[in-house]
């Protein structure tokens, strides 16, 4: 099977070409580097350069384009956040739709920022979008993939945690010393997914054609905030763990990354429980260990 990967030196990309890379599947990327290779392909989104035909032949498409949203301690801009994801994927989408082979799966990274700050709620695929600047761009994101013939998931992917991930980089760097036992209050529901679980969700799906639109990717295991820190303290071991206020969070991570971090969201994935996915970690100490 042909797997065209765009996003392939983020976190997701570069262990999911590994992964599929074990399991046989023959994965080519598209670059922005105009050196190309048998396996590398040049697009250029930021500028609307791309050969439609590139993608002819191709069984999966699998998008990863998009800035990390949350940059400690740069000022955040919500135009290039927006832009590093609708633009590329509009370029891909009309692609696929001129494609005299259009692939027969496209699977395209979202958020489950979707949901916004939802109290009291159990989330699933089928609640409504919430509010914020991160669901109205999860909305837009989705809603311009539309294709003719080809079949397409949105991932709406929870925080990941593996070793090396965004999260644990960020908490590791004063490890020995410092630690973190709250973000706010540390009383929100937090939707986090482990790294093996990603990368065993897009091969579940790959495979399960019965399976359409926004997946929930997140862990079958709802945990608070505040738990999810204890149990990630139990791999990083500080000396010394500190509370850190919503004011700080605010300061240091922009009005995106209390989004991301503090808002409430009791998400189910309810799409992959229902087609039998078996996850593999439980806790996020699992998921670093």
């Amino acid at each position: 099977m042909k797997i065209l990967i765009t996003g392939s030196r983020g976190y997701i990309g570069k262990n999911l070409i590994d992964f599929l890379s074990e399991k046989n599947f023959n994965i080519y990327k598209l670059i922005r580097e105009k050196k190309q290779s048998t396996n590398n392909l040049f697009w250029d989104p930021v500028n609307n350069i791309f050969d439609h035909k590139i993608i002819d032949g191709y069984d999966v498409i699998i998008n990863l384009n998009g800035q990390r949203i949350i940059k400690p301690i740069i000022p955040e801009k919500k135009t290039e956040i927006r832009d590093s994801r609708i633009n590329p994927t509009k370029l891909l989408v009309d692609a696929i739709n001129k494609a005299s082979k259009p692939p027969k799966l496209l699977i395209s990274a979202s958020a489950s920022g979707f949901y916004g700050n939802r109290n009291n709620e159990i989330l699933d695929e089928n609640s409504p979008k919430g509010r914020g600047f991160l669901s109205n761009l999860v909305e837009e994101w989705e809603s311009i993939q539309e294709t003719k013939k080809t079949r397409v998931i949105h991932l709406r992917l929870g925080t990941v945690i593996g070793k090396n991930s965004p999260m644990i980089n960020m908490m590791k760097k004063y490890n020995s010393i410092v630690g973190v036992s709250s973000l706010g209050n540390g009383r929100n529901y937090f939707p986090w997914v482990g790294l093996d679980d990603v990368l065993g969700s897009i091969e579940h799906i790959i495979n399960n054609e019965n399976i359409h639109g926004p997946v929930n990717i997140t862990s079958y295991k709802q945990y608070i905030l505040k738990d999810v820190l204890d149990d990630i303290n139990l791999r990083l071991k500080p000396i010394i763990k500190f509370k850190i206020p919503k004011k700080i969070i605010k300061y240091a991570l922009g009005e995106l990354g209390v989004e991301v971090i503090l808002n409430n969201q009791n998400i189910k994935p309810k799409v992959l429980l229902e087609s039998n996915y078996k996850w593999i970690n439980s806790t996020p100490f699992s998921s670093i260990s």
